[in-house]
């Protein structure tokens, strides 16, 4: 097993010296929040990984030993034992064809009876641990105007399955689903069921679309804030970068909730304006800055050692010109099961945000490439 110990001065990602955020007198389990850092390599052996795309969409089982994540080129399926920082297997996939999952890969999931949910821009299926295709799920749910319906990224590029219950979680995202709505689907019966989730639509009103053409040529940027969906503890999650509060999906009781989720240190909205159609070259990069530089909160993520959520905030303060490095600030928020706030602090000596992160054994563990060699920031927070 290799490892690099770098306590509180990786390069990149960590100023050295202190990192005690201010003491408040609120309750706050974060007020004297500290940090160590090790990084981890995982050995390949005799194989490599291919990392030219970074590490991209990945899972943890649920016991938090193994991680899952596909390379791109060739498709391989990667096993990777978390304990004992090795490779454990390489599974070839398909792109085309009847077992194939299509030329970019979106999500999927792992089920505890080695099954498989991946879904791409064009496919949607399960499959089992030899890259066999056991069932085609690119569903048309009853109900939606067939236009829409054909196309499959719109419906299901946010998706959740549950393998228990057999359906399928999706938050449809295009102007043309005009309604925030969660939609529930029986892949059995293409019936589908909606759920309103109005306060999502935070993800709209701070996000912005510039539209130029240049002779015959159209081009179209984008700038917004997170929009997640994710299962975690066992509930189904919706949350937006530019609110503190979400919607929990209870898949037990099969009931919808938006919890109002209030800091006292840190704002629970944006309250910049921005222009969604900007016209103007220079209106939209100073919406966009505008946007980045606000407190942008992250996906919860259950702390098993714990038994609490805890959740990453980031303040993005892009470079003056293009080209020129973004600077970071990152938050750190913790929460009971009830989401009741347990401490709120920023991270003082973290200089960019962690890369997809996880947590294991209370720890959390930030994908880097160490010379194009598989590597985790391993961080241990003390409070």
């Amino acid at each position: 097993m290799r490892k690099l110990t770098l306590l509180l001065c990786l390069p990149l990602l960590f100023s050295c010296g202190g990192n005690s955020s201010e003491k408040t007198e609120s309750g706050n389990i974060l007020e004297n929040l500290s940090f160590t850092v090790d990084t981890v390599l995982i050995d390949a052996g005799e194989d490599f990984f291919v990392l030219n795309s970074g590490l991209g969409a990945k899972v943890i089982s649920e016991d938090g030993n193994t991680l899952y994540f596909f390379e791109r080129d060739p498709l391989n399926l990667v096993e990777v034992d978390l304990n004992s920082l090795r490779l454990v297997r390489k599974t070839p996939f398909q792109k085309e064809g009847p077992d194939g999952i299509g030329s970019y890969l979106l999500g999927f999931q792992v089920s505890g009876k080695e099954e498989l949910f991946i879904h791409g821009f064009n496919t949607l299926g399960k499959y089992n641990f030899k890259g066999e295709k056991t069932e085609n799920l690119n569903i048309m749910p009853e109900g939606i105007d067939k236009l829409l319906a054909e196309n499959l990224y719109q419906i299901y590029g946010k998706a959740i399955f549950d393998f228990e219950k057999y359906r399928i979680f999706s938050q449809p995202s295009g102007e043309e689903f005009k309604e925030k709505e969660l939609f529930i689907i029986d892949p059995s019966t293409k019936t589908l069921r909606r759920k309103s989730v109005p306060e999502m639509k935070a993800v709209n009103e701070f996000s912005g679309t510039l539209t130029t053409i240049s002779r015959e040529t159209k081009m179209v940027r984008y700038f917004g804030v997170g929009n997640y969906i994710s299962l975690e503890n066992g509930q189904i999650f919706l949350s937006a970068g530019s609110m503190s509060g979400l919607y929990r999906f209870d898949i037990g009781t099969d009931s919808l909730t938006f919890i109002p989720i209030q800091h006292q240190k840190f704002p629970n909205r944006m309250q910049v304006k921005v222009n969604n159609l900007p016209t103007d070259e220079a209106e939209f990069r100073e919406d966009r800055r505008k946007v980045f530089a606000e407190l942008n909160y992250m996906e919860p993520l259950w702390d098993e050692t714990r038994k609490m959520y805890l959740r990453l905030g980031k303040k993005t303060f892009l470079g003056e010109k293009q080209g020129d490095p973004s600077k970071f600030e990152v938050f750190l928020f913790a929460y009971d099961e009830d989401f009741k706030v347990l401490g709120e602090t920023k991270i003082e000596g973290l200089k960019q945000v962690p890369e997809n992160y996880f947590w294991k054994n209370g720890k959390l563990w930030s994908y880097v490439n160490v010379e194009d060699e598989l590597g985790f920031a391993v961080m241990e927070f003390t409070f």
